[in-house]
């Protein structure tokens, strides 16, 4: 029960996550797909206004629904393949054991991952209503296996594989290092709300930032059925771009994972606290139910806990998004196995 009750809260984070970062995420996908010598978009910022001003708000939410249908089944693999690769190494709780289970979560992932991305990327690179040829998630779903086969699916599962393998250990690495770093006698439950997101946005943008060319010819090639091979779409990108076309979009991924993973932390946290409520769970710290005897408020004081005492409360929780196209693990220091 605890399981559902914590794959529950973490996919209702998770889905926040990805309504506050999906904007900046399609700002990025057209940046990235754009081709030839003169780009229609300047930047991120000049991005973001041409899509609102000729598609409107919902222009920035095109393909949405495809990640939020695999968030689920992301945030069990990636959880569970890391829980059960760090349990295997010498030391469960090395940061070398948390990058090793990062880097086999984000492959697993991947599975599920590259079919969801290509179909987000189709959707999202339509920016002409007079020429749309997908009409959403399961119509381009349809037609791709109509027209293609499932081997049109999977098209970039490779480049998906070595863009999430490195980034997921670089993610649950530097987390881990960060939030031991803050916290007092290493107790990371002693971390502030502040001091939580700092670690999970820096760790987000982190990942980005060594993975982010390996994320740009993946798009590239999800996006445009033109690239014969990874090679070719390598070649045309400095062909048509130099160097700089490698990074192009950059700003958008990192500014992405604040927004996100305060939208996570936010909903996860509020999601307990209803629970608690409701009497849906009930395990409050001595600490917690000292406090609330103290201020005469049992027994409907549990809501008005503190952040701290949540983390406390629950060994093991999911909290996806950081930095990832669509989910990246946000893990508090307490272990979820």
């Amino acid at each position: 029960m605890s399981a559902l009750l914590d794959l529950f809260a973490g996919s209702l984070g998770g889905a926040a996550g990805v309504l506050a970062g999906h904007p900046l995420d399609t700002v990025k996908v057209r940046l990235q797909t754009q081709s030839g010598p003169t780009p229609q978009y300047r930047g991120t910022f000049h991005c973001f206004k041409l899509i609102v001003q000729k598609e409107g708000f919902r222009g920035l939410y095109k393909g949405m629904s495809s990640p939020l249908l695999s968030l689920s089944a992301i945030n069990a693999i990636v959880f569970g393949v890391h829980g059960g690769t760090c349990r295997q190494m010498e030391d469960p709780d090395s940061i070398t054991s948390h990058f090793v289970g990062g880097c086999a979560a984000g492959m697993a992932q991947s599975v599920i991952a590259a079919p969801t991305e290509r179909i987000k990327l189709l959707l999202q690179i339509q920016d002409d209503k007079a020429h749309t040829k997908f009409n959403g998630p399961i119509d381009a779903t349809k037609q791709l296996l109509r027209t293609h086969g499932l081997k049109s699916l999977t098209r970039g599962f490779l480049a998906t594989v070595a863009r999430d393998a490195p980034a997921f250990g670089v993610y649950f690495a530097s987390y881990e290092w960060m939030a031991r770093s803050m916290c007092k006698d290493g107790e990371t439950s002693t971390l502030s709300s502040g001091q939580l997101l700092f670690a999970g946005g820096t760790a987000g943008m982190l990942s980005w930032l060594f993975n982010y060319q390996t994320d740009i010819i993946k798009s590239r090639f999800q996006a445009d059925n033109s690239y014969k091979s990874y090679m070719h779409c390598i070649k045309q990108t400095y062909l048509e771009r130099g160097y700089r076309g490698f990074f192009v979009g950059l700003n958008s991924a990192l500014i992405r994972a604040f927004p996100s993973n305060a939208a996570t932390f936010f909903t996860v946290e509020w999601t307990y606290r209803i629970l608690l409520d409701f009497n849906v769970i009930d395990n409050v710290t001595k600490e917690a139910e000292k406090i609330c005897a103290e201020s005469q408020l049992l027994p409907k004081c549990k809501r008005l806990l503190t952040q701290t005492d949540f983390w406390a409360t629950n060994n093991h929780f999911l909290l996806p998004e950081a930095g990832s196209t669509i989910v990246d693990p946000m893990l508090h220091g307490y272990r979820f196995f």
